[in-house]
């Protein structure tokens, strides 16, 4: 304090130094901080991206400690993160290209290799281990594709080319917490291939999915209003099913109006 005092004394070198830095009064020192911050505004997103990166790092040592339900809690943290970062950082006009590379980076872990050793340790572990260890690491991989194929393509807001890798990862999470901690027996080693394959062929295929970021509250119809407002019922009620029935709808959105689509088009 004493150094400080001596650096802030009128005539030294040092405290004009540090009222140039400032400012001489007290508008020009808020102005001088408000720059600063501004220019500081790129570390808030990321901040948010970490802790995504952190959740999907903590789900990795929770499932590897046979923790399920806990790894459940941590990467349903870290999705709601995800969609947290690109919110605050267009919020402050603080989007870059080092943001956008993070945040990938970020969702290879959180949404790629935790749900594949997630569900390895519910599915495969102690009956299938190698076959597991295969069917794991496509899921990862194909993620890992979805993320770096979004890079390359346009920004587009109202869908997706592609199941986007937290919906993915959104799916195991429901499965996992719906079923809970089970003995791997020969019907969870079906269910999870099938849950591992499924996912990771509508990761990379050219399937389109609608985003979510195109409902909005406001001028939406009565029917939608009203199939939100049971949902919301559905959560209140049950999360295991609600859960399940959103994950499960959201992945099976994309092929039934790819379905629908076809159809119309051949008649």
């Amino acid at each position: 304090m004493s150094s400080l005092r001596q650096a802030m004394k009128p005539g030294t070198k040092s405290s004009f130094s540090m009222r140039k830095l400032l400012g001489s009064t007290r508008e020009e020192r808020r102005e001088r901080i408000r720059e600063v911050a501004y220019r500081r505004r790129y570390l808030i997103p990321n901040l948010v991206t970490l802790g995504n990166m952190f959740c999907g790092y903590l789900a990795i040592m929770y499932a590897t400690s046979n923790r399920l339900n806990e790894s459940v809690l941590t990467l349903t943290i870290a999705i709601l993160l995800d969609g947290l970062d690109g919110r605050v950082a267009r919020k402050l006009n603080a989007t870059s290209p080092f943001g956008m590379e993070f945040d990938s980076f970020s969702d290879v872990v959180s949404f790629g290799v935790a749900p594949a050793v997630l569900t390895y340790h519910w599915a495969f572990v102690n009956s299938a281990n190698e076959f597991g260890v295969f069917m794991t690491f496509i899921f990862a991989l194909c993620a890992a594709s979805r993320l770096a194929r979004f890079n390359l393509m346009p920004s587009n807001l109202k869908g997706f080319s592609g199941l986007p890798t937290p919906g993915a990862a959104g799916a195991v999470l429901a499965v996992v917490h719906y079923m809970g901690p089970v003995a791997q027996e020969d019907h969870i080693l079906v269910l999870g291939t099938l849950l591992m394959g499924t996912l990771s062929f509508l990761m990379v295929s050219q399937i389109e999915f609608f985003s979510i970021k195109v409902l909005k509250l406001k001028g939406m119809s009565l029917f939608w209003q009203l199939m939100l407002g049971a949902m919301i019922a559905l959560i209140w009620y049950n999360t295991k099913i609600s859960f399940l029935v959103v994950a499960l709808g959201y992945v099976f959105s994309g092929p039934v109006k790819a379905i629908f689509t076809r159809t119309e088009r051949k008649a």
